[in-house]
């Protein structure tokens, strides 16, 4: 389930620096030139600059530059890798641990297989950094991954995990279960249920299999247990593929819970269809025709707040009274808390990053509105 956003650069390559010797004039300049690009977070430029960088010692170098390469790492959401820094302190690595995808079936730590809720936390960040920088291509790519794994957030209330395969087992198996079967009455379409079956056994394959049923089964999956919780209701929107028929997947819960997971279903029907993420679809990734700008974005947005916070005639919307005051999309933590069944916020690794690069180098940052590329000055 690798999820790259990025949109520019990459990660620098090693690079030596000079023996000049710096003037106080100069070591000013690059002290500046330091705190700007950390309160614009371009990690990649930080990194590349950190090698002419004055009165650093080989240690502190090296600190800087795996401290940038993390956040990089962060920001293109490679979930796979992010076990994979030895080098950062020992507060972020863990932070981020659980956010990660196991690299092979039954790695005991799951990660995000076991709780989604730290990964829609780094989700969180992300966009609002993503949305600084004035990525907005990649701020659509992010409310998409959200889309894509949304119904496993709002099972792991039920499921006591995030759809993790060595676990779903007996959630969907057992007698009247229609889930990975050729019988006529599920309603999952053919071209999901060769995942189905695959989820199943999955943990016995090899790692080139896992890494195959992550890239391409995990988020049929999602949306197969997504249909399970979506039914035929009066008063509530339709939201999206329904299950006409339920089976035992969904018959064997608990009365309560599964009214519960149904309304928060519901609200990942209504943002699967939104307005915000047509926008993903209507412009062309990679080409850059056609990529809306922040007030088109913000207006798509708050269409679709108006959607999924509008109250239901069939029992009581999850966001009938939520406040939507976070930025830079008011209402999405709302939103993704709602479907989690718990509050969310930002994870705020980015931000201790930020605070260790700016000691490691010596600079002050100034807090506030982050300075964003297209209001700075060429």
């Amino acid at each position: 389930m690798s999820v790259g956003t990025s949109t520019s650069g990459s990660e620098p390559e090693d690079s030596e620096p000079t023996d000049s010797e710096p003037t106080d004039s100069e070591s000013e300049d690059t002290d500046l030139v330091a705190a700007e690009l950390i309160s614009r977070r371009n990690y990649a430029a930080i990194d590349a600059i950190t090698p002419y960088l004055p009165d650093l010692d080989a240690a502190t170098r090296a600190d800087v530059r795996s401290l940038c390469r993390f956040a990089l790492r962060l920001l293109e959401l490679d979930a796979e890798d992010f076990a994979s820094f030895p080098d950062v302190p020992h507060e972020l690595s863990a932070l981020i641990s659980s956010a990660h995808i196991p690299a092979s079936p039954l790695q005991p730590d799951r990660g995000a297989l076991g709780s989604l809720r730290p990964t829609y936390r780094l989700f969180l960040e992300v966009l609002a950094v993503r949305w600084e920088r004035g990525e907005l291509t990649s701020v659509l790519a992010v409310l998409h991954l959200m889309a894509e794994y949304l119904p496993l957030l709002a099972w792991e209330p039920v499921l006591g995990h995030a759809g993790d395969p060595a676990r779903l087992g007996p959630a969907v198996r057992g007698a009247g279960s229609r889930w990975a079967t050729e019988d006529p009455k599920c309603d999952h379409p053919r071209a999901l249920r060769r995942s189905l079956r695959t989820v199943l056994h999955i943990v016995d394959q090899d790692i080139e299999q896992w890494q195959r049923y992550l890239d391409r089964d995990h988020s049929r999956v999602s949306a197969a247990l997504g249909q399970c919780a979506s039914h035929p209701t009066r008063g509530r929107p339709d939201p999206g593929r329904l299950c006409s028929t339920p089976c035992t997947v969904w018959s064997r819960l608990d009365p309560a819970r599964a009214e519960d997971l149904e309304r928060r279903m519901t609200l990942v029907g209504l943002f699967v269809d939104s307005p915000v993420l047509a926008l993903r679809h209507a412009a062309p990734v990679g080409h850059g025709f056609g990529v809306p700008d922040r007030q088109e974005l913000l207006e798509e947005w708050r269409a679709t707040w108006d959607r999924l916070s509008t109250p239901w005639k069939g029992g009581r919307n999850p966001l009938h009274d939520a406040t939507a005051h976070d930025t830079p999309l008011p209402g999405l933590a709302a939103f993704l808390s709602a479907v989690a069944g718990v509050s969310l916020q930002p994870l705020g690794v980015l931000d201790q990053v930020d605070d260790l690069l700016a000691r490691r180098l010596g600079v002050t940052v100034e807090t506030g509105e982050p300075t964003r590329p297209d209001t700075v000055a060429q």
